[in-house]
């Protein structure tokens, strides 16, 4: 299976089970194409790693540093530990999935009308102030919009 895209640094592999035993813990379940990922990459930092933030005034462009996983021995690159640690803060119908090299947050709509959409959560933004930006129907539209340049991570090709 050719891959949506692929990641350096990633977790350890995952089963199916565990995967399973996420969802059941948080009483959420994963969009194919997302499980589909973490299955295969478990995380990481993608060789295609910008993206476009439609209406953020001043910042356009988005960089993402690692999507996050499961089971890594870095606890700030695992779901769980990101769960817990914005909860409260981002809203609870999205599920941190990624970093930027900032404090922002890429997110999965786990709820709600926009089930499996890709969202950015401004962790800079006043209160009061929009926070959350459309990013894309779904995570296989996100990373496929993914572009990359000289600062990109290199996945070395076997």
């Amino acid at each position: 299976m050719e891959h949506l895209v692929q990641t350096v640094e990633g977790g350890p592999p995952l089963s199916d089970e565990e995967v399973r035993l996420f969802e059941m813990r948080h009483g959420l379940g994963l969009p194919g194409q997302y499980r589909e990922f973490l299955l295969s990459m478990n995380g990481g930092r993608p060789e295609r790693d910008l993206f476009t933030i439609d209406g953020l005034p001043g910042n356009p462009i988005g960089r993402i540093h690692l999507f996050f996983g499961l089971n890594d021995p870095i606890e700030s690159c695992n779901l769980d530990w990101n769960l817990g640690v914005f909860a409260g803060r981002v809203p609870e119908w999205l599920l941190p999935i990624a970093t930027t090299e900032g404090a922002d947050k890429i997110c999965l709509a786990t709820t709600g009308d926009r089930v499996g959409g890709v969202f950015y959560w401004d962790a800079h933004a006043h209160p009061g102030a929009k926070s959350i930006y459309l990013l894309a129907d779904g995570f296989g539209a996100f990373v496929s919009s993914l572009q990359s340049d000289e600062l990109s991570p290199s996945v070395l090709k076997v």
